[in-house]
């Protein structure tokens, strides 16, 4: 009875193991959903340009305007002047890191969260 529960377990885990190194043979490469998607041609380029611009004309003006609210948090005392000036810091840091400088086009401002490794604002 052992010994058929043993073969059962390894035929089991060997069966596993088989079926996760066809599975990542024949997975797509990359990551994501737009990993396979075909290159845009130059037309295709062109007309997407302006909507790129008005993408980044858009980011620009949140970023002005998130940093209007900071100064408004101010003005009703809910921040000090040093917590604002680290907020919009912060704000700039993450900007250029993931590639979205006000002006300069990227990526955007995703994942506002506090995920591992981000500090936490002054105290009041």
């Amino acid at each position: 009875m052992k010994k058929s529960i043993v073969i059962g377990l390894i035929a089991l885990v060997a069966l596993a193991t088989g079926f996760s190194m066809v599975s990542a043979a024949t997975a797509p490469q990359g990551n994501g959903p737009y990993a396979n998607r075909p290159a845009l041609t130059e037309a295709q380029q062109q007309e997407m340009a302006p909507l790129l611009t008005q993408m980044n004309d858009l980011r620009k003006q949140m970023f002005e305007v998130r940093k209007q609210m900071i100064q408004k948090q101010v003005s009703f005392g809910n921040l000090t002047q040093e917590q604002a000036d680290w907020r919009i810091g912060k704000m700039k840091e993450r900007a250029e890191r993931i590639g979205n400088v006000p002006g300069q086009g990227g990526k955007g401002f995703m994942g506002g969260g506090r995920g591992p490794g981000q500090q936490q604002s002054p105290a009041k």
